[in-house]
């Protein structure tokens, strides 16, 4: 290993070595809940949509269940900031995994296509909450000098915890089917126990403190919070650009799974290997997240990993063997979500604390929109070709990066050099 790239490691090690000694009791129950549930969705995403194939249901059916979670989720989104002002985070935060983990079960059970879109839309409604105070939540506990660095620890907890889970996931059906278990029980099997590994987050959560405050009624908190809204023009600036982004994962990557067994006939086990593999990859590159964001800024890091993911997904249909597909989704998912940790910090940059998650809810109300109408155009575009939606989430995912960098290049957050803890603290 080169002096320099060691150097480098060691200095990113340090670094988050520090960064973890500064994160409250908050922050850390938040990961250690993050890390079971990213292990839970690891083996989830690995069965889910062949599960639904194999049950009788076809590739629409796949695309209808996860729209009906993004539809849901996009309409709680709205009101996730006044149930923060009556239920506080905590409430919040639990009630909606609550959700999650009822519904998920109720799919594993009910493999029809009624009950699978009714516990989607109970999916996407604590989804929605979740996913709309994540972002808030993270920003209200934490300090300038450790925000990015912990935004980047969730999201690297989740991926290592998903390579267990993915690992789990491709391991569980093979052993039930060797001991005589159907095909589709033994994918009902698997995601229950994800489900129940999900469930255990619970407990870290119910640690999570808060103040208690004088709380309004929800439609008071809700009238208020829209009253002194002053933030839309940054909610246009970070809905536009990232809707095509979202449009285009919506198109195929609930369906990658299906494209492995289906297209390239990669047996269950090997699908478990590569969704576990693609979480290590993924959370090993991601610790780089804060060097890029330092030395070409946050909007330019965002906007440069994201257009770097196209054209790896544009060789995906042209893969001639299984292993050059999954090298190619490999790097595409790499390049894509190291922009992650660096979007959701530099979205909520400068805005007040009892505004953070309205801005949070606007965004994902907007993304998750675009996902629903990504997923149902790629579910009847896999029933004609399994690569069929790839050239239409290229062009999305091209003209999302650029737009990104368009729109925000002349913010403090695309300044080169600039140390994106420092900003923060500032703002």
């Amino acid at each position: 290993m080169p002096k320099q790239l060691r150097t480098a490691i060691v200095g990113q090690l340090h670094d988050y070595r520090k960064a973890l000694t500064l994160f409250g009791d908050n922050a850390k129950s938040y990961l250690l809940s993050g890390f079971l549930q990213g292990l839970g969705a690891g083996m989830l995403a690995v069965v889910f949509a062949i599960y639904i194939k194999a049950a009788g249901m076809s590739e629409g059916v796949v695309g209808g269940v996860e729209a009906a979670v993004a539809f849901a989720a996009a309409i709680v989104c709205l009101v996730g900031a006044p149930l923060v002002a009556k239920v506080g985070y905590r409430g919040m935060l639990v009630g909606a995994l609550a959700l999650i983990i009822g519904a998920r079960l109720g799919q594993a059970a009910l493999p029809f296509t009624a009950a699978m879109v009714g516990c989607a839309l109970a999916i996407g409604l604590g989804d929605g909450f979740m996913r709309a105070i994540s972002s808030a939540f993270l920003s209200h506990n934490s300090k300038g000098e450790e925000r990015t660095h912990l935004f980047s620890t969730d999201f690297v907890t989740r991926m290592m915890s998903g390579f267990v889970g993915g690992l789990a996931g491709g391991f569980l059906p093979t052993m039930l089917q060797h001991f005589h278990v159907t095909e589709v029980s033994s994918y009902q099997w698997t995601i229950v126990a994800g489900t129940l590994v999900m469930a255990c987050g619970l407990l870290p959560m119910l640690r999570i403190k808060e103040p208690k405050e004088d709380a309004k009624s929800v439609r008071d908190a809700y009238v208020e919070s829209f009253r002194h809204f002053r933030e839309w023009k940054q909610v246009g600036k970070l809905i536009l650009p990232q809707a095509f982004i979202s449009l285009g994962g919506g198109l195929v990557i609930p369906f990658v799974p299906l494209y492995l067994k289906h297209w390239l006939h990669a047996d269950i086990s090997q699908i478990g290997m590569i969704q576990a593999l693609a979480s290590v990859v993924l959370g090993f590159v991601t610790f780089g997240t804060p060097v890029i964001a330092r030395k070409f800024g946050l909007v330019k890091g965002v906007a440069m990993m994201q257009l770097a993911s196209v054209p790896f997904l544009a060789l995906v249909p042209f893969a001639g063997t299984l292993w050059v597909a999954v090298a190619f989704l490999w790097t595409r998912n790499a390049c894509m979500n190291m922009a992650g940790p660096m979007y959701n910090q530099f979205s909520m940059e400068g805005i007040s604390a009892k505004d953070k998650p309205l801005v949070a809810g606007w965004m994902f109300f907007a993304l998750n929109v675009m996902w629903m109408f990504g997923n149902l155009i790629g579910g009847r575009l896999m029933e004609i070709n399994y690569t069929a939606p790839y050239p239409l989430a290229v062009a999305c995912y091209a003209t999302g990066a650029i737009g990104t960098y368009l729109m925000w290049r002349k913010s403090p957050a695309a300044a080169h050099g600039m140390r994106p803890q420092v900003e923060a603290a500032a703002a």
